[in-house]
């Protein structure tokens, strides 16, 4: 298990995809698939499956995440800059060596060259995660924070934070916060999963696609890098308003939509 997290082996990067595959349905789509059964016996309605998303909607969606890119991209660099106290220096050089380590098995996933490494990375790294984190982060626990708080706003906040928080990476929690709070108010509007999903998707996607046009020498991966450094202001401006343009219009849509 600890090769796998440094290992440049081809034979024990696929092990570890392995594990990461078998991860996901175990820990996020197998239980709260059960769950939902056992709370309501209708999975697709507990989860919210069964309402039909409109186009419009997963059209904007989809495009929101790209163009929030170079902001996620500005709050990421934002939260590597942050250090904690100086008592607290030890607890930060562990965090910061094992977000090390997880960067390393995450490039290892990533450096594949073929179309069957970059549909595995797909399935693994876009796919199930889509579903899986969603089914439990939007689909059970927003809920579930809801019906306790008796407060929307508050459950999408909540849901978001422990969304961020239990992939234990300090210093990608607060991008990844802010998506957690895109992706739970775009399921509240829409009022289907599958929303948040093919967001998630497309997110998870977008990097493993970019990653691979960069590994076989099509593009250059500074695109990923769009948003941070000292020329940042003018995209992560562009971002933020087209953004919230384009949540706005998610917003309006499903409203008109309920209204009729």
């Amino acid at each position: 298990m600890s090769a796998i997290e440094t290992s440049t082996d081809p034979y024990i990067i696929l092990i570890g995809k392995y594990f990461q595959i078998v991860s996901q349905l175990g820990i996020f789509i197998i239980p709260t698939i059960l769950f939902a059964f056992l709370d309501g016996r209708n999975i697709g309605k507990y989860l919210k499956l069964n309402a039909k998303p409109a186009f419009i909607t997963m059209l904007f969606a989809s495009i929101a995440i790209i163009a929030a890119s170079p902001l996620i991209n500005f709050i990421g660099e934002i939260n590597q800059q942050m250090k904690l106290p100086e008592f607290m220096s030890g607890i930060e050089q562990w965090i910061r060596d094992s977000e090390d380590k997880a960067k390393i098995l995450t490039d290892n996933f990533l450096n594949v060259t073929t179309s069957g490494g970059l549909i595995l990375n797909l399935v693994m790294i876009a796919v199930l995660p889509a579903i899986g984190e969603e089914f439990l982060f939007r689909g059970v626990l927003q809920k579930l924070f809801n019906r306790w708080t008796k407060n929307i706003h508050l459950a999408v906040i909540l849901a978001a934070f422990v969304f961020s928080a239990i992939h234990f990476q300090f210093y990608g929690f607060l991008p990844r916060f802010l998506m957690g709070i895109m992706l739970g108010y775009i399921f509240v509007w829409s009022g289907t999963l599958w929303a948040p999903i093919l967001v998630h998707f497309v997110n998870n996607a977008s990097a493993v696609i970019i990653s691979y046009l960069s590994n076989i020498k099509i593009i250059d991966n500074s695109i990923e890098t769009i948003g941070t450094g000292e020329s940042a202001s003018s995209p992560v401006l562009i971002s933020l308003f087209l953004t919230a343009i384009l949540l706005y219009l998610i917003y309006y849509f499903e409203k008109k939509r309920k209204e009729r």
